[in-house]
């Protein structure tokens, strides 16, 4: 079971992360507030860990994180 359970997340985030980074111009262009949580998390990520986060890069992690939350969420859905 975890290793069912590891695979399905493993491939869920790897795929998150691949349409966050082609999506990520599309969301900014379009969704003007997509924009400032984009730079919010940016400046936060740069405040946590010192490391400078660009806002393309910000907003690429906000896509994946969330395209990785709806994968999660219809996984458990599917499994139960």
């Amino acid at each position: 079971m975890p290793a069912k359970t590891g695979a399905s997340h493993s491939f869920g985030y790897l795929v998150s992360v691949l349409v966050g980074g082609l999506l990520v111009e599309h969301v900014l262009t379009y969704v003007p507030s997509s924009r400032r949580a984009s730079r919010a998390a940016g400046e936060l990520l740069t405040t946590v860990t010192d490391v400078p986060v660009s806002e393309e890069v910000a907003g690429m992690l906000l896509v994946a994180t969330v395209l990785t939350g709806i994968w999660g969420v219809g996984f458990h859905l599917y499994r139960h």
